[in-house]
């Protein structure tokens, strides 16, 4: 496929005018041939080196094809002293095979690039031959001919050392994309922990209370069945829309840039209201001076995830909680960061789930890549998480990616209206 690297139309325009300009020089060269046959040979083989350095690939069979006509013409013109030319060997066609040699070498195995590049790089040392065997310049060679030959040692070492050059250059890209990849499929992972694990804690805290409630011997009316049933429903989608959310970011099928929280409040609505029926109504206390002021990306997104995963603790790991309250204020020791507490009074509880669980691991990674500090740890009358997080323009950098975390919450939050 000829021409060229996909590309905006300027750009396609720009390479087309080289190469016209390329194959114009090529004929002109031609010209100097003093026989009909030289020229043909030399606008021949110039024109199919340049055919294939405007090929999306250098592919080692058109590479090779391309040094093999310009190898027989230089034979050719070396064997029949009435062909060769008297100013000039093929400039553009040496130009073109020097380029050819560096992309064959940049863009494929050695084990691959490695016949064709070395019949190229003969066909390069070759070509001045055609010149400096004309009987004017026959002089220059026995004068200059050690000269002449270094240089080209020289040029042909220099092209096989900036192939392999640019060789390692595309291989240290493509390995850190792959790392960052890696590291991008690390923070879905944990995206997909802190969704799915508060909808299924959900599920199981629930689905306890059923159980408890018939196993005392008190079946729940049909209006209170329901209702924690509806519970249950309503956690089971949240968390398969949380998980389909999520797969299509990775397939490129969601877009990951939709902003899920304009603002604290829209935030704080959003996460309260996954908690499960059964559990008291937290107490929200947002100083007024946060309330509508608009946060840092980062930032709100920590918040949230903050306040999500001390509500998943709660459900997941206390008993007979009869009050949560999630407090926000400016700090008291930095007024450019914002303190965001959640303490609930519940009894610490065994658990039907696994133990253990990246849960605070990743929240305090999230809140550190904010440029804020996490702490958690029991208190005189419960437990409670607090967040310090930046409310200051411009936010600190971090490797987390808020867009991403926000599409799959908004997903979610949408499902439950």
């Amino acid at each position: 496929m000829l021409i060229i690297f996909p590309g905006p139309p300027w750009q396609r325009v720009m390479v087309s005018v080289l190469a016209v300009g390329a194959a114009g020089l090529v004929v002109v060269e031609g010209l100097d041939g003093p026989t009909l046959p030289a020229t043909l040979g030399l606008v021949v083989s110039g024109l199919v080196a340049v055919a294939v350095v405007l090929l999306a690939e250098a592919r080692p069979v058109a590479v090779a094809v391309a040094a093999a006509a310009s190898l027989a013409v230089s034979v050719t013109f070396g064997l029949v002293p009435a062909l060769r030319p008297e100013h000039t060997f093929g400039i553009v066609e040496f130009t073109v095979l020097s380029v050819a040699v560096i992309r064959l070498v940049m863009q494929h195995p050695l084990r691959h690039a490695a016949g064709p590049a070395a019949l190229t790089v003969l066909a390069i040392g070759l070509l001045p031959t055609r010149v400096l065997l004309h009987p004017v310049n026959v002089s220059t060679v026995s004068q200059d001919g050690g000269l002449v030959a270094v240089v080209l040692t020289a040029w042909v070492l220099f092209l096989a050392l900036l192939g392999l050059y640019l060789r390692l250059l595309e291989r240290r890209r493509v390995d850190l994309d792959r790392l960052a990849r890696q590291a991008e499929r690390m923070d879905h992972a944990r995206d997909l922990h802190d969704y799915v694990a508060h909808h299924v804690t959900a599920i199981v805290a629930q689905t306890r209370a059923i159980r408890f409630v018939t196993g005392a011997g008190t079946a729940p009316s049909p209006e209170d069945l329901d209702t924690l049933l509806a519970g249950v429903e309503q956690a089971g989608g949240q968390a398969l829309t949380s998980m389909r959310t999520l797969v299509g970011i990775l397939r490129d099928e969601t877009p990951a840039t939709a902003t899920a929280h304009a603002n604290l409040d829209e935030m704080l609505t959003s996460v309260v209201g996954t908690l499960a029926p059964g559990h008291p109504p937290p107490t929200i206390s947002v100083d007024a001076a946060l309330s509508r002021r608009p946060w840092p990306p980062a930032s709100l997104d920590a918040a949230h995830h903050t306040v999500l995963e001390a509500l998943t603790n709660v459900l997941r790991h206390t008993s007979g909680t009869t009050r949560i309250d999630i407090r926000i204020r400016i700090h008291p020791d930095r007024p450019d960061s914002a303190e965001v507490s959640i303490r609930n009074d519940g009894r610490s509880a065994g658990s039907p789930l696994p133990a253990g669980g990246f849960g605070l691991t990743g929240l305090s990674e999230r809140v550190r890549a904010a440029g804020g500090e996490l702490s958690a740890g029991p208190v005189a009358s419960g437990w409670q998480v607090t967040a310090a997080l930046p409310i200051t323009d411009p936010p600190p950098t971090g490797r987390w990616r808020p867009g991403l975390r926000q599409a799959v919450a908004g997903a979610a939050a949408r499902e439950t209206r």
